[in-house]
């Protein structure tokens, strides 16, 4: 899955001559909380809704509140975007995004190509981040939801999706993370056709239950079995 799968192409803009309250006033308008600056046709800078909050003036500046605020309000948005802008190519993998997001911070990457240029060809959020998120992991989709550790060894898994095949069942996601050992191994599946009983069944005595519900669209029907179950 690539960045360009994922992010917003039909993209709302402004210019950095624009004023502060119309900016902030096209974020309300489109519900968004950021605008990529757009001048003669690339793009030079981000700037977000807390940016422009944050250029309002506070209760304690020496002139009144009403006329700072007019004064702020007509500020352009030049003078308060960011313009040291992390930015990342349309082909791009997105846990690459997401690594990026999260190690600078920040919640949202304009999407430029080619990757060395300011061509803005769309932006990625950290809302698109969880639409991915609950698509990996089957949230939306009926089934049996199987939280697991498992050895941490080749065929483990292919033994585990052989068995689930031949009840009648299929995996329809499946999620892997670290377990406290190296020898181990967690998983989250998401498992149709087959019920929790059967699920239970399945499953050798070395593979640990951490959680096992059943699940009607996005709403769990039956409650967790306690870890080690």
């Amino acid at each position: 899955m690539l960045v360009r799968d994922y992010m917003t192409h039909d993209l709302v803009t402004v210019e950095p001559e624009s004023r502060l309250s119309d900016a902030l006033k096209t974020m309300r308008t489109h519900n968004i909380h950021r605008l990529p600056v757009i001048e003669d046709n690339l793009l030079i800078g981000i700037v977000s809704e807390k940016d422009l909050l944050y250029a309002l003036p506070s209760a304690d500046r020496p002139i009144s509140w009403v006329e700072a605020s007019a004064q702020a309000a007509a500020l352009p948005v030049r003078q308060i975007m960011q313009q040291d802008l992390v930015t990342v190519g349309p082909d791009c993998p997105v846990e690459l995004a997401a690594a990026t997001m999260a190690d600078h911070k920040i919640g949202a990457l304009p999407v430029v190509s080619p990757p060395e240029s300011r061509t803005l060809v769309g932006i990625i959020t950290e809302t698109d981040i969880f639409r991915l998120f609950i698509e990996m992991l089957g949230s939306r989709a009926p089934g049996v939801r199987a939280s697991l550790e498992i050895d941490n060894r080749k065929g483990a898994l292919a033994s585990l999706f052989n068995r689930i095949v031949e009840a009648g069942g299929g995996v329809t996601t499946v999620s892997s993370f670290p377990a406290t050992s190296p020898h181990r191994l967690r998983i989250i599946l998401k498992v149709a056709d087959v019920n929790q009983d059967t699920m239970r069944r399945l499953l050798k005595s070395e593979e640990t239950v951490i959680d096992l519900r059943e699940i009607q669209g996005s709403r769990s029907t039956s409650s967790s079995s306690p870890v080690g179950a």
